[in-house]
């Protein structure tokens, strides 16, 4: 089992005069060195943003491009990869966060749940939601507005989640609500929490991609730049605090019953 897992995730701007966005992620992917990293996050749709009208008129191999451009991503990095893509199963469209090893496979997707505004029109909303295993660790995704609610946050830690990726294209003005959650899902679930945001004047993405502890504290923060956010886990951390503070093992579901029937 390994106790240590090196994260990075990268945070740039959804310029609409940039989609598809696969030169803009090879850019950034070029000026960095990936020596030592273990897992890759990219934002929410990171490649087509949430351009509707181009997203409609995609053809079905677009959409399978997404996903053979993240699997060459973690075979020739040998890294493993998150990013947030859309789906087109059928008539419906998802939006949703895939896993690939370092050999490139899919390991796992989630379609999200909760649906945000404008989204609701286009995307059909996910139905599941689970954990999966990465070098030793549990793994729990949520896509932006699914860090809203805390129940999801904790079934998936009552899964075993150690570790919350929210890939996220969250907007402003709501910054400090963003990080409020994001800690506030770290300390209820003493998981260590990723929120990968996005910047981009036109639709007001707020960046400010924020790293948290167990503990809840902040580890790494980005503002208003784009660049890479890195930063070590350390599963030590979750035993830890999970011995000190009991919330996972505290709960009394008889008592939510009683509150429920008044």
């Amino acid at each position: 089992m390994d106790e240590i897992l090196n994260v990075l995730g990268l945070q740039f701007d959804y310029a609409e005069n940039s989609i598809p966005f696969y030169d803009k992620i090879k850019g950034h992917l070029e000026g960095i060195n990936l020596e030592g990293v273990d897992l890759v996050c990219f934002p929410e749709s990171c490649i087509y943003g949430f351009d509707y009208d181009v997203l409609s008129g995609a053809e079905e191999n677009d959409f399978e491009k997404q996903i053979g451009f993240f699997k060459e991503i973690a075979k020739q990095n040998d890294i493993n990869v998150i990013a947030g893509l859309v789906e087109k199963d059928g008539e419906n469209y998802f939006n949703t966060a895939m896993v690939f090893d370092r050999e490139g496979k899919v390991l796992h997707k989630y379609r999200k749940n909760y649906l945000w505004a404008e989204e609701k029109k286009f995307f059909t909303p996910g139905s599941s939601y689970g954990v999966v295993e990465l070098e030793g660790w549990k793994i729990g995704l949520g896509l932006c507005a699914d860090l809203g609610f805390p129940e999801f946050s904790r079934s998936l830690a009552l899964k075993g989640a150690e570790f919350l990726v929210f890939p996220s294209a969250w907007r402003g003005p709501y910054d400090r609500l963003w990080e409020l959650m994001l800690t506030a899902r770290a300390a209820e679930n003493q998981a260590y929490v990723l929120g990968l945001n996005v910047l981009g004047s036109e639709n007001n993405f707020c960046g400010n991609s924020v790293a948290v502890a167990p503990s809840g504290d902040v580890i790494k923060k980005l503002g208003k730049d784009e660049g890479f956010l890195s930063f070590e886990l350390n599963k030590e951390d979750v035993f830890d605090r999970r011995e000190e503070i009991g919330w996972l093992f505290m709960p009394r579901a008889e008592i939510y019953r009683k509150l429920g029937n008044g």
